[in-house]
This record gives C-alpha cells, sequence and structure tokens, in this order.
C-alpha cells in the first residue's frame, strides 16, 4: 500500500493536524533527496547510503508509506551487507516508489 492513512493516524494518537504538518514537512524541508541516494550508490558510499535509506525508512514508516519503508528497509539492509541483493534494482524500485508515494501523499494531504 502507498500510504495507509488510518494506520499513520493511528501512530500519531489519531492527531491529524500532526499528521498533516509532518506530511508538509516531508515537502517542505526534505531529508531525503533521490539524487543524494544516487550519488551515493555511484561513488560506492554504501554505508552513507545505508544511512539515508534508513532515514527514509523512518520517514515513510511515520507517515504510513507502507511500500516505501519496505523498499527502504530492503535497500539499507542490502547496502549495510546485512542480505545479499542487487542494489541497482533496489534502488530504482525505492526511487520509483518514493515518486508514487510522493504523489499519494499529495493526495492525502489535501484530505486533511
Amino acid at each position: 500500500m502507498l500510504v495507509n492513512k488510518e494506520e499513520a493516524l493511528a501512530r500519531l494518537d489519531n492527531d491529524a493536524e500532526l499528521y498533516k504538518d509532518l506530511i508538509t514537512m516531508f515537502f517542505e524541508d526534505p531529508q531525503f533527496l533521490p539524487e543524494d541516494l544516487e550519488n551515493l550508490i555511484a561513488e560506492q558510499k554504501y554505508e552513507e547510503g545505508g544511512k539515508l535509506s534508513h532515514l527514509l525508512k523512518g520517514v515513510s514508516g511515520t507517515l504510513g508509506a507502507e511500500d516505501l519503508f519496505d523498499a527502504s528497509k530492503n535497500l539499507e539492509d542490502i547496502l549495510k551487507g546485512k542480505k545479499e541483493g542487487n542494489i541497482e534494482e533496489s534502488k530504482t524500485l525505492l526511487l520509483d516508489l518514493f515518486e508514487k508515494t510522493s504523489v499519494a501523499l499529495k493526495e492525502v494531504l489535501a484530505t486533511l
């Protein structure tokens, strides 16, 4: 699921105003920029890429972005050597989900 609004609100004690503020911050003060991840992986800075994936995992989990959370965790684990996997494929999936999730979050924001 791209965005599980109900689950996110439950995590935030059903505080819709807080949820709205967090989504707004996601767009206005982004902690994750796709080009940063691409550059770190291109430069084989896997530890830093893993940290950036971890950051996105936390943000996406808070916002109820379940698919993005899973993709972030997967890439983080690969970059940190916790599991085997194709870095490029995992990065491509994460960036695609980031784009789709951003659109979905804008739609959720419009309902708050």
